[in-house]
């Protein structure tokens, strides 16, 4: 067997209105900002629904969105996956300046693999600019190909990709 270095897993999230169910947007922007070539199109003071997809199945201690820790639901597990669900809210979010990005870190932290974290390149619209915010691709889900580091003590993500 190889090394625990050798221990691939990938997370999927998708992030989805949670009143209506519709979908997010993001933007390429390409080089313009330092976090991310792509922007995530979001509103302020507005639920989102995420729903989170570990293969294989691992079991997170915590998980964050921005300064929210969130409550991981359950909803299905086997052998070879696990998903569950969560609602983020973004109350009290300030709405992005034009011509500027906020980063929102997505962390979650494993019991003897480490910590994951990637930020989010986001920019969030008033709740009633529905037009700004679905000018785009549609934001499906993100993929986080991953794999331990030598100490454990955060996880490298070794490929992101947005579908």
């Amino acid at each position: 067997m190889g090394s625990d270095r050798d221990f691939i897993f990938k997370v999927t999230v998708s992030i989805r209105r949670e009143d209506d169910g519709s979908p997010v947007f993001f933007k390429i922007d390409g080089g313009r900002f330092k976090t991310s070539e792509r922007t995530i199109k979001l509103q302020a003071d507005v639920k989102y629904r995420l729903d989170i997809e570990i293969k294989p199945s691992l079991y997170p201690k915590s998980t964050s969105l921005g300064t929210s820790t969130l409550q991981l639901k359950e909803q299905s597990r086997d052998p070879h996956s696990v998903r569950y669900t969560t609602v983020w809210s973004t109350a009290g979010t300030s709405v992005s300046k034009k011509g500027s990005r906020q980063d929102v870190p997505f962390v979650m932290e494993f019991d003897g693999l480490g910590m994951l974290k990637v930020c989010l390149q986001c920019k969030f619209y008033k709740a009633s600019d529905s037009d700004h915010c679905s000018w785009g691709d549609s934001f499906k889900q993100m993929e986080l190909n991953c794999t331990l580091t030598e100490e454990r003590t955060f996880v490298k993500v070794y490929n992101q990709q947005f579908k």
